[in-house]
């Protein structure tokens, strides 16, 4: 998977630069491949939020750890390609698999208000960068008049034997 490619698509491009924030979630997870159901044997999480600031040209990338601004497009691409090492290892014997899901989506600024007052269990820190309301307004119209662009990705390797 790679995420540098979510810039390809135009239209996240648009939305992120007419003020639309985009939520992109990571997940990487260990599987123990088994007849009926998978059990999950492991997890990796990473939840942010990149939103364009027009005023100093940059985009604002938000995650667990804080902000970090980047410069231009080229910037925001190689910031997405980052590549995660992730150790996730098999907790017994038996057959597993590694299967990786991004979602990225574009999202009001309430709802992305939402997530981080959520995450970080503090409602009134969530509206400390809150757009006006003149801006949330023409948001929250967008929405309903046309759906903003969402991507889901997924990927999975092949089996693997743990004795």
């Amino acid at each position: 998977m790679r995420l540098a490619d979510l810039l390809a698509d135009g239209r996240l491009a648009s939305a992120m630069r007419a003020g639309f924030p985009l939520y992109v979630a990571l997940t990487i997870e260990l599987r123990e491949s088994r007849a009926l159901w998978d059990r999950t044997a492991g997890r990796w999480v990473s939840e942010y939020v990149v939103q364009f600031d027009p005023v100093r040209e940059v985009y604002v990338l938000e995650d667990q750890d804080g902000m970090e601004e980047i410069p231009g497009r080229d910037g925001l691409a190689r910031r997405l390609g980052r590549v995660y090492v992730v150790t996730l290892r098999p907790d017994g014997p038996g057959r597993y698999h590694y299967r990786a899901s991004a979602s990225a989506r574009m999202r009001t600024g309430e709802a992305v208000d939402e997530v981080y007052a959520g995450r970080r269990g503090d409602e009134a820190d969530s509206t400390r960068h809150r757009p006006g309301l003149l801006a949330r307004a023409a948001r929250k119209l967008l929405v309903e008049v046309a759906p903003l662009p969402r991507l889901d990705l997924e990927a999975r390797t092949a089996d693997f034997e743990q004795k």
